[in-house]
This record gives C-alpha cells, sequence and structure tokens, in this order.
C-alpha cells in the first residue's frame, strides 16, 4: 500500500543550527530542505515502511522537483521568471549550448527554481519549453536573534545568539510518497526546535516518477544522495561532489552539502572504571550529500530501468535518498 503525503510546518524550521561559533556568540547556519532522516523522524515511520521525497506541492495534485542544473535561458536578467527554456546537451566530451546559440550569451539557472514534474518530461524530451511556469523556491532563510546559549539554553544576558531558520511560502508543504501499512498521525515535529507540522493525505495525478525506461542513457537526481564512494562497502573517499558508485560518463552537480549521523560505539573508560565497556554515541565520519537537480550520463549499462532511488549497501534507498528519473537521449 501507498500514498502521498503532504508536510506543512507551522512555523520556522531549524535544521542543523545549533552550533554556535566562538565564545559567548556565534552565527549558524540552516541545512534546507529536510533529507530522509528528517522526515522518518518527523512521519515516526515504522521500519516495515519506506518514503520517496522530499518533493514539493502546492495543492494542484502536481509534483515539483528542483530544476536540473544543466539548463539555462537566453532572455534578459532582468526577467523575474525565465520565459523560454533550454538545456546543454553533452557533445565532444562537454557540457555545450545547443546549435543554434552558440554566439549568444546564456545564463545557467538549474538548480535555482522549481518546475512541475510532468513539465519537466516534456521540456527534457524536446530539449527546450516556452512559458515553463517555473516556481520560484518557495522558502526563505530567517535569521532570530536572541541572548547566548549556555547548555542549549537561552541566557538572559551575557551575548548574543544569531539562529538561521527556514519559513516555507504560504500555500506550499513538503510532499512524500509513503509505501508500506501503517497508518500516519495527523501532526509531527519537524527540526531541532521541534516545529509542529500537519501531515494529510493527498492525490497527486502523475505517475511519471515511477516510468519504465527500457534503455536509459542519464537521469536525473530529484532527492538528495548521499553515494556510496570506494569499493566493497567502503567509504574510502569523501570528495565533496559524489557520483553514483558506477560508470559515468558525464555529470553536473551542485556543491555538496556536509552530512554527518550519529553512531553508537564500544568505549572503555580506562581511568573510572576500566573493566566496564559501554555503548556511546559519536558523529560518523564526515560526508557529502549531493543536492537534488545533478544530471547523470551512464558509461555503457544504467544501474536501473524503472524510475526509482538508486539501492545502496546502507538501505538509504528507502528514506528516499537518491531518486533517480531516468531518460534516454
Amino acid at each position: 500500500m501507498s500514498r502521498w503525503y503532504s508536510i506543512t510546518p507551522a512555523g520556522t524550521v531549524a535544521i542543523g543550527n545549533l552550533t554556535p561559533v566562538g565564545q559567548n556568540s556565534g552565527q549558524v547556519g540552516c541545512r534546507w530542505p529536510p533529507n530522509g532522516h528528517h522526515l522518518a523522524a518527523c512521519l515516526k515511520l515504522p521500519s516495515n515502511c519506506q518514503i520517496w521525497g522530499p518533493f514539493w506541492y502546492k495543492g494542484e495534485g502536481n509534483i515539483y522537483v528542483t530544476l536540473p542544473l544543466p539548463v539555462y535561458r537566453l532572455e534578459s536578467k532582468t526577467e523575474e521568471l525565465p520565459q523560454e527554456i533550454f538545456r546543454l546537451q553533452w557533445r565532444d566530451g562537454q557540457w555545450q549550448k545547443q546549435s543554434e546559440h552558440q554566439e549568444q550569451e546564456i545564463e545557467i539557472i538549474g538548480g535555482r527554481y522549481l518546475i512541475r514534474g510532468n513539465t519537466l518530461k516534456t521540456f527534457w524530451q524536446a530539449g527546450k519549453l516556452k512559458n515553463p511556469q517555473l516556481q520560484k523556491f518557495p522558502w526563505q532563510t530567517l535569521t532570530l536573534s536572541h541572548n547566548s546559549r549556555e547548555d542549549y539554553q537561552v541566557k538572559d544576558e551575557g551575548g548574543f545568539f544569531a539562529e538561521m531558520t527556514t519559513l516555507m511560502s504560504p500555500g506550499w508543504s513538503i510532499l512524500v510518497k509513503v509505501m508500506g501499512d501503517c497508518k500516519l498521525d495527523e501532526w509531527g515535529f519537524l527540526g531541532a526546535g521541534g516545529t509542529p507540522v500537519a501531515i494529510a493525505p493527498v492525490e497527486i495525478k502523475e505517475d511519471w516518477l515511477t516510468a519504465d525506461c527500457p534503455n536509459p542513457t542519464g537521469a536525473v537526481l530529484l532527492t538528495g544522495a548521499l553515494w556510496q564512494q570506494g569499493s566493497s562497502g567502503t567509504l574510502s573517499s569523501k570528495v565533496s561532489c559524489p557520483v553514483p558508485p558506477l560508470p559515468i560518463k558525464a555529470y553536473a552537480a551542485d556543491t555538496g552539502v556536509p552530512w554527518q549521523s550519529w553512531k553508537k560505539v564500544k568505549h572503555r573508560d580506562e581511568k573510572d572504571n576500566p573493566n566496564a565497556e559501554k555503548r556511546v554515541e559519536v558523529f560518523t565520519p564526515g560526508e557529502w550529500m549531493t543536492p537534488a537537480g545533478a544530471v547523470y550520463l551512464w558509461e555503457g549499462t544504467a544501474p536501473l530501468l524503472k524510475s526509482e532511488p538508486l539501492p545502496d549497501a546502507y538501505h538509504r534507498h528507502v528514506l528516499g535518498y537518491g531518486h533517480l528519473w531516468l531518460f534516454q537521449e
């Protein structure tokens, strides 16, 4: 059983922003969008279920995704939204403008807007599209100012703390697909500040996310990916723009996002109790999450024949990481 759900925050969301910089003061960043682990915690997802997402939704029954990286426009940069878009093509070992634009200036706009899923499918097949009805990112970063913190509690005096949060635009929601036999609550919490969110089932008209593609030559990354680097299940490489652990002919990807998680390891306190061993939580070695919007071209056989998250040894695909939409040039 599977069903789509919208997740609508009731206020600003704070993710990954509780580490001050400097003594008694600091300013920290805010990560967005929430990743699969954040969403699974928000939904209280049972272990027998999995999710796809995050995607974006504004109440029309349509899925919105990040505009892929190798997309450009020609018109003046004074235009608020692009009125015609084109995609770069892979020729002679590099991404190039389309032949009719070789002598013209272009502006790369990939990764800066949202596009409807069905519109993306049409655009990618044609290579260009008029009036694409792109959407600006429906969220903004806000800075909340208050006194400094001590042990994560705000102090009455003695410093300044600038906390970065994210506020979604009215009418917009995070969109996820939940697969498995489970019943979700109508309310949940998201982010470090425990922002309340409304969780509601929605009807989605599109089925292109799971379309078969018998001979795909490439794919668009629809959700952030934690690609496993190295071999034999090891993470021997920590490159900032990781690619799928497969033969890749070409790719276009945005800068990676630092990503860590907690894990429990064995620890022995040699000073206080050298004979007692316990398990403590530590951060995993740093990895990089590739943001949505990357585009990959395969070298040889494709890893999938149907659009979906690419399975990996750590089962991250069950939380929606690395959702690939396949295409054929």
